[in-house]
């Protein structure tokens, strides 16, 4: 072991920051070999560390040159990891204000089956992110020319996965007015840092009604999820400190399967003096099937391609029923950390109709197999409840971590702030300022397969600045939509809800409800101040009882 109470620096290993080469593989060493000799904590000397792969490179450009995809669990295996700790007892990482420039397809930082994880004092960025912003120049019969920035390479071939408009003089420049997924049919350069992007027929018709002119600006999307900077699964604890990330290709902190994760003074937010107007192509958090307490302090969250953090479980949906105590399952929906989510012996299974997502009856795991075609088999230790359909999804109560959400900013990502699906919820002193989207969803999804029904959340003390204007919005809430997926809305989904003492300012016709409430049971809305709000409050009266508003 080197270093006092297992601390190795790696300046005393001859691994400096500003060299200019890549050190990919020298502090990926330096962190194996020091595990191995027993180290826990290591340090890195403050400035920038170039770090790539031959794989990431060699993806990184098959990818931009429309020869091939490395989307959400797509080439899972065969994906570049930098630094990946398996079943480590106990690890801190101190970059000491450190800056890791990455290239190229590539993830960070990937715990799996670690005890205590701690990443502190770092800053995440990409050479070259996996996004342009470019100026709609002209519109063609087959689809739109765009002039892209020159710090954006373009090339005949690379993605259009996502299109985004956004004003590039404005305070909160992403607008979500465009907000288009898989539009284009294909690329080509016609000139320098000039991209005609042929569309679908059907966005062909958008522009021709005029909701794409000449003169607006997009971020092209090249990819719409990658792999996740730092990915925590199945981790006993995780601390995540000062770590700022201004860009990734897919989502900027996931945790699946883990037990208490707390961040403080995180930043996910554009890189001040780039010009860029996102961050990470999509979600700044994600969360799945987690247990104990998820955690924000004093974080902010801005230019996203999608939510500030997503609090969930996942639903099974029930393949066949093999025996009166059996069924065979299968999560029908892309899993964000790309690993299996499978009930364990013991885990509480919450039955739940697919048409209502009202839960119905509960029963406990006994054991479960899990099957090669991804599917598996759940044996319960009592028979199955005798009214179960066909159809019927399955919660998992016992992975669904209470969420602290507290002295935090979010601003002017693409839709949602928060999506809480999850019970037990303090949404405290937060500043929610022009989100594109309703600033938070309370919800739970038979489309996206995102459980679970909620219970016991409370929004306390948050202000609620101009959300709502653009792409993602829910029943026409600026502030926040409570509600359910599912085809059919009826009471008793949701459980003990409280949105007291907030300060909401809307944006006007766009968004003309401040909250909207669907589908619950035992709720109080009081002490609130609206402004430039149609409809204050909005309570569906067929299916919400025992609402108090003050």
């Amino acid at each position: 072991m080197s270093g006092e109470w297992g601390t190795r620096e790696a300046a005393r290993f001859g691994i400096e920051p500003d060299t200019g080469v890549n050190m990919a593989e020298r502090m990926r060493e330096f962190v194996r070999s020091g595990l191995a000799e027993g180290v826990h904590t290591f340090k890195f000397g403050k400035g920038t560390y170039q770090l790539s792969s031959e794989r990431g490179m060699d993806q990184f450009a098959a990818l931009m040159a429309g020869e091939g995809s490395w989307d959400l669990g797509e080439h899972t295996a065969d994906k570049a990891v930098w630094l990946a700790c398996e079943g480590v007892e106990r690890i801190t990482l101190d970059f000491q204000h450190a800056t890791l420039l990455f290239s190229g397809l590539i993830q960070p930082f990937c715990f799996d089956g670690c005890g205590e994880v701690t990443v502190r004092n770092v800053v995440l960025d990409w050479a070259r992110p996996l996004y342009s912003q470019g100026q709609v120049t002209a519109i063609t019969a087959d689809g739109i020319e765009v002039q892209v920035e020159p710090e954006y390479p373009v090339s005949s071939g690379m993605p259009a996965a996502a299109l985004l408009d956004y004003d590039p003089a404005a305070a909160h420049p992403l607008r979500g007015t465009v907000d288009w997924f898989h539009a284009a049919e294909s690329t080509e350069q016609i000139g320098e840092q000039r991209l005609l992007i042929r569309l679908k027929e059907r966005y062909r018709k958008l522009v021709a009604a005029g909701k794409l002119t000449p003169g607006a600006h997009l971020v092209i999307r090249h990819i719409m999820n990658y792999k996740a900077a730092l990915l925590f699964h199945q981790c006993l604890k995780a601390t995540i400190e000062n770590v700022t990330i201004y860009t990734a290709p897919g989502m900027g902190i996931i945790g699946h399967g883990c037990t208490d994760v707390a961040m403080s003074n995180v930043r996910i937010m554009r890189k001040p003096g780039s010009g860029r107007v996102m961050s990470t192509n999509t979600d700044a958090t994600h969360f799945i099937g987690c247990r104990g307490l998820i955690e924000f302090e004093n974080c902010l969250f801005e230019g996203m391609g999608d939510d500030a953090a997503n609090v969930h479980g996942f639903y099974c949906s029930i393949g066949a029923q093999l025996d009166e105590r059996s069924v065979l399952c299968a999560v029908d929906a892309d899993i964000q950390s790309e690993f299996r989510e499978v009930p364990a012996s013991g885990d509480r299974l919450e039955w739940t109709r697919r048409e209502t997502l009202r839960p119905y009856a509960t029963r406990i795991v006994e054991e479960t197999q899990q099957l090669d075609d991804g599917t598996f088999i759940v044996r319960f230790t009592e028979p199955l409840p005798p009214e179960l359909l066909p159809d019927d999804l399955l919660a998992n109560t016992d992975r669904i971590a209470q969420l602290r959400f507290c002295s935090n900013v979010v601003r002017n990502n693409r839709a949602r702030a928060l999506l809480v699906q999850t019970r037990g919820a303090l949404i405290s002193g937060n500043t929610f300022d022009h989100c594109t989207g309703t600033a938070i969803h309370i919800n739970c999804a038979d489309y996206w397969k995102e459980s679970i029904s909620t219970q016991d959340v409370q929004v306390v003390g948050n202000a609620f600045i101009a959300c709502g204007f653009g792409a993602g919005v829910y029943r026409g809430a600026s502030a926040l939509a409570l509600m359910a997926e599912c085809k059919r809305i009826v009471p008793d989904v949701h459980h003990r809800f409280a949105f007291t003492d907030n300060i909401v300012n809307g944006t006007g016709s766009s968004a003309p409800t401040g909250i909207s409430l669907e589908g619950l049971s035992g709720g109080r809305v009081a002490n609130n101040h609206f402004i430039h709000i149609a409809e204050a409050v909005h309570v569906d009266a067929t299916s919400c009882h025992e609402v108090q508003i003050e």
